[in-house]
């Protein structure tokens, strides 16, 4: 019998590890029982104090226009993201997020076979786009000490058969991040086997210096130092729009045009273009939202530090990672006890020792902190 359809998409079920989003706030309500304290979201990394008024604003006024279709190419909002970005508007490609983005990534930037590599912890949907299009994923372990870019393992993995390299920077789920030094090192790595690196920057506004570390950097001006590189951003994060779906590419000219012919059509609706442009203005939101994030992660760092947690050293994204085997937990039952004792979600689900905490306003941070010293009371396992 001829091979069919289902037969030739049964390779998904063996070779795709789906990436498992955290719950929704809707998901953690219905686990929730009895009465408390509204549930803190601490586990997807959000925006804290959410988007910015201008934005909602031109969403409320653009929703009256639904029925109309949008500009597949979203040229003023490209604009606008190339001031913000200061790069060049035909550097800049935008897309239903970054993660939707990767996609076609993948699809014009790699063949069937080869390989793309990223490192290990980090954000799952790299391994699972390149399985998806049917290439193999290679995972290099950051270093456990500092959980920082080990180059000579990444070195190693690199053959003639890389086509791609994925960093998140700051990574995810450690909150480290790779800098532009390591980031340009793998560059030329890459470029010595014709390779792509990818700059995953989702965190980049949150970190201490991001001006200084962006990849964005090695882009800027006539002759980008690697043209080698493109640089992934959202509008997920800093910006407080992770249901609107929107990010952007930037790369240079050459990358950038043959991103946009790999792209979904109409990527973004109206919506979503209108609230980001919105967003961008409104830089007083932005700078709010970014002082309370690094407030509140040097913070939890401190305490979760004197209570004798181990956290990932020098965290730059919008939360932290932190040992909590290192007080006799598993991550699965600490943040189970965590969502019991006090209605606050942290990520427990992808390692055996390790959660990682979104950084919440500052009455959520000091909510999680006196459930963990009310656990810590207790023992492990009895909370």
């Amino acid at each position: 019998m001829a091979e069919t359809y289902l037969d030739r998409a049964g390779r998904l079920a063996r070779e795709v590890q789906p990436y498992v989003p955290g719950a929704t706030l809707e998901e953690a309500a219905r686990r929730a029982t009895g009465g408390g304290p509204r549930i803190a979201k601490l586990s997807s990394n959000e925006s804290p104090l959410g988007p910015s008024p201008l934005a909602v604003a031109a969403i409320r006024e653009r929703a009256r226009h639904a029925h109309y279709y949008p500009s597949a190419s979203a040229p003023e909002l490209g604009a606008a993201i190339a001031r913000y970005a200061r790069v060049r508007p035909e550097q800049v490609v935008v897309g239903g997020g970054s993660s939707t983005l990767m996609h076609a990534i993948v699809a014009a930037f790699t063949t069937a076979g080869g390989e793309i590599i990223s490192v290990a912890p980090s954000f799952a949907v790299y391994g699972e786009v390149a399985a998806i299009h049917a290439r193999a994923p290679i995972t290099v372990p950051l270093r456990e000490e500092d959980f920082g870019l080990d180059l000579l393992r990444l070195r190693a993995a690199i053959t003639p058969r890389t086509q791609l390299i994925f960093l998140a920077r700051p990574n995810n789920p450690t909150s480290t991040l790779i800098s532009i030094a390591e980031l340009e090192a793998v560059a030329e790595l890459a470029d010595d086997v014709g390779a792509l690196v990818v700059s995953d920057e989702a965190y980049m506004e949150f970190a201490e210096a991001p001006a200084r570390e962006t990849a964005l950097m090695v882009l800027r001006g006539g002759q980008p130092r690697w043209p080698n590189v493109l640089v992934t951003r959202t509008f997920s994060k800093a910006f407080g729009l992770a249901d609107l779906r929107l990010g952007y590419a930037i790369g240079t000219p050459d990358t950038a045009r043959y991103l946009r012919l790999a792209n979904v059509k109409w990527p973004t609706g109206a919506l979503g273009q209108a609230a980001a442009l919105a967003a961008l203005r409104d830089r007083r939101h932005l700078a709010r939202t970014l002082a309370v994030v690094a407030e509140g992660r040097a913070w939890l760092a401190q305490k979760f530090a004197r209570l004798g947690f181990a956290v990932a050293p020098r965290p730059q994204g919008n939360f932290i990672m932190v040992d909590v085997g290192s007080r006799g937990w598993t991550a699965p039952d600490f943040a189970a006890a965590v969502f019991r004792a006090a209605r606050v979600v942290v990520r427990g689900d992808f390692s055996d020792r390790h959660v990682r905490i979104s950084i919440g306003r500052p009455s959520e941070n000091r909510r999680l902190l006196a459930a963990v010293r009310q656990l810590l009371e207790s023992g492990p396992g009895r909370g």
